[in-house]
């Protein structure tokens, strides 16, 4: 993506039959969500004294803002080692960041119990400087709000492209004013997803023999940030794949194979991390022919398939390839994620040859928790959908016909 390619409002039809299915379905699970307000979360849930995180907290919140890591990966790669290529990726990466990371702190909501006392959150005199998510809920707080500021260029530069003098004045007016706070706004998006994602596996260091002897180490916190920056350059290529099938977004393979390189390097990384603890600490040992073994095996493939994939030269030159293995990337990360949150934790812990002790706890999503999931994604899909349809998100390829549909395609004044 060169220095000239500015990004555009999609426009085009607001329900179209996409944006018809995604609403419904969100509908579905917003019945839902009202029902547990209303009777509890144990009316929709298979939450227990055991498992009191199902799958919200693993999915929506530790996976969803993996995914919204693309704009902390970009970020690092546009602005801190200025490879200014990147340019034309940021606003989407934002934009789906803010969404995922937005998803993942609503999910919380709606597990809570006593989710009223909420209100209390900004009296930072009552917060509970004793708990080991504190820190984490801080960062992720700060950083869904830093998110959503990275979006308001977008908005200001739909703003002063409106045709009442009006709107045009005010988006010109702020959008500088804009400009020149981005360095500081762009300072804490890079300062704060590096606290939290290491701390969302350094959370788990308390976990201690609860979490299975493979995934339990006093690399987490590294694991989980190397992890979250390779499932992020995977969002992006695939979220600008997506986006050129439907919108006609421009994709430049150069790029994304550059791109692709170093998240190559970053599940590399991983491989080497978690291989060379299994191996210097003793868990060999733990390796043979179980679940947990399986899963592990899993892991690994799905962290070296993409990692090989990257760098070859057919990979690299070929769309839909690179789409995969981006895929896969994406994959990997998310597997990683879940199986530590919630595959291989027990209430009871695991023995010292890795067996599981039986504590008389059972958890599999129930219906209710997995209809909220699916109704969170959703959601996040259709305001994405919204948003770009509205403001200057998505680089549209000018040299090809676009297919975006029957509205006006408005073009922004700048990046």
């Amino acid at each position: 993506m060169s220095g000239h390619d500015h990004p555009q409002a999609i426009g085009g039809k607001m329900l179209d039959p996409l944006m018809k299915i995604l609403l419904a379905v969100f509908g579905v699970s917003a019945v839902v969500m009202a029902y547990r307000f209303v009777m509890g979360v144990g009316a929709v849930s298979n939450m227990t004294d055991g498992f009191t995180w199902g799958i919200w907290e693993p999915i929506n919140v530790v996976v969803f803002t993996g995914i919204g890591a693309g704009a902390y990966g970009v970020g690092l790669l546009c602005y801190l080692l200025n490879k200014g290529q990147y340019h034309g990726l940021v606003r989407p990466a934002v934009l789906l960041g803010a969404i995922a990371y937005t998803l993942g702190g609503s999910s919380i909501m709606i597990a809570l119990g006593r989710y009223w006392n909420a209100v209390t959150l900004p009296i930072v005199p009552w917060w509970n400087l004793s708990s080991a998510l504190l820190e984490v809920a801080v960062c992720v707080m700060m950083y869904v709000m830093v998110l959503w500021i990275e979006v308001l260029p977008a908005v200001f530069d739909g703003a002063a492209q409106s045709k009442s003098p009006r709107w045009s004045a005010v988006g010109k007016k702020w959008g500088a004013r804009m400009a020149k706070a981005m360095p500081y706004i762009i300072a804490l998006a890079i300062l704060l997803p590096t606290m939290h994602q290491s701390s969302l596996g350094g959370l788990y260091l308390i976990a201690g023999p609860k979490l299975h002897p493979l995934w339990h180490t006093a690399l987490l916190p590294t694991l989980f940030l190397v992890s979250c920056l390779s499932m992020g350059y995977g969002a992006v290529v695939v979220l600008v794949n997506i986006l050129r099938l439907n919108w006609n977004a421009k994709q430049d393979q150069a790029l994304f194979a550059s791109m692709s390189k170093v998240n190559a390097g970053f599940l590399l990384l991983y491989v080497v991390l978690r291989l060379g603890d299994v191996v210097l600490n003793g868990k060999l040992r733990f390796l043979g022919a179980d679940f947990a073994t399986f899963l592990f095996v899993v892991e690994m493939a799905l962290f070296i398939a993409p990692a090989v994939m990257f760098v070859m030269p057919g990979v690299q030159r070929n769309r839909g390839k690179l789409f995969g293995a981006a895929l896969l990337a994406l994959l990997a990360g998310a597997v990683y994620r879940a199986d530590t949150y919630m595959t291989m934790y027990r209430p009871a812990g695991w023995t010292a040859d890795g067996k599981s002790i039986a504590a008389g706890w059972d958890y599999f999503p129930s219906l209710g928790e997995t209809v909220v999931t699916v109704g969170m994604a959703a959601v996040g899909m259709a305001i994405f959908i919204f948003i770009s349809r509205l403001f200057p998100v998505v680089v549209v390829d000018q040299g090809k016909k676009s297919t975006i549909g029957r509205g006006e395609v408005r073009a922004a004044s700048g990046h």
